[in-house]
């Protein structure tokens, strides 16, 4: 037989990744049989927010699977905050950028770029485009900060372009609501997409905090 107990964990400053999603820890689920105490199972809960009091448990993600994002009141950089991107992206129900650092901000974490003595952190991202039967995937690279990703069918660079400019209209947003300054500029070794990267740079963008104006 099975039985269910609930570990409230509410003073918890934990802000946890599973199933695409940022939130804040506020108990366990522990599901234990009877008959195979090795079969323990335990699930977290986690809360809607800073502006409600409901609790969700994470019936797909065992505690042991979740991972830590950081503590309440504490900040992470882009390159840990693109981590989870890239993760919820490959999610069944996908979040963008922008959802994840709802989820982030309002459970109480931020972000905080590397100290540089210069006015803005310059992020390279490095595209990669694969063809994959009918479908083009692009990606940024293993070694760049802040992660792209789009799907388009061969020779359609103008969705590819609207897909990487949506995505890198996210980041900017949310870099000006953090008040912080960063460029980010493309680059790729696929002469193919030469033409698709230099549109991207040309990009004019409006920021607060940023300079995004220029060619890049």
């Amino acid at each position: 037989m099975k039985h269910v107990k609930i570990l409230p964990l509410p003073d918890c400053q934990k802000l946890i990744y599973a199933e695409g999603q940022i939130a804040r820890q506020i108990g366990t689920m522990i599901v234990v049989d009877d008959e195979q105490i090795g079969l323990t199972e335990s699930y977290p809960i986690v809360a809607g927010g800073r502006d409600t009091a409901d609790g969700l448990v994470l019936i797909d993600t065992s505690v042991y699977e979740t991972q830590l994002v950081c503590l309440v009141g504490e900040e992470i950089s882009p390159t840990t905050f693109c981590k989870f991107v890239k993760q919820s992206m490959h999610e069944e129900i996908p979040s963008s950028a922008y959802e994840l650092y709802e989820q982030l901000h309002n459970n109480g974490g931020s972000l905080c770029l590397p100290k540089s003595s210069e006015p803005y952190i310059n992020y390279q991202v490095e595209l990669e485009f694969v063809n994959t039967n009918d479908t083009v995937v692009c990606q940024s690279s293993d070694t760049a900060a802040i992660y792209f990703e789009a799907y388009f069918e061969p020779g359609n660079k103008k969705d590819a372009y609207n897909q990487l400019l949506g995505q890198l209209m996210e980041y900017m947003n949310i870099f000006d609501n953090e008040e912080l300054g960063t460029v980010i500029v493309f680059r790729t070794v696929d002469i193919d997409y030469l033409d698709l990267v230099k549109r991207l740079n040309d990009t004019k963008i409006e920021t607060k905090f940023s300079e995004m104006l220029a060619p890049r």
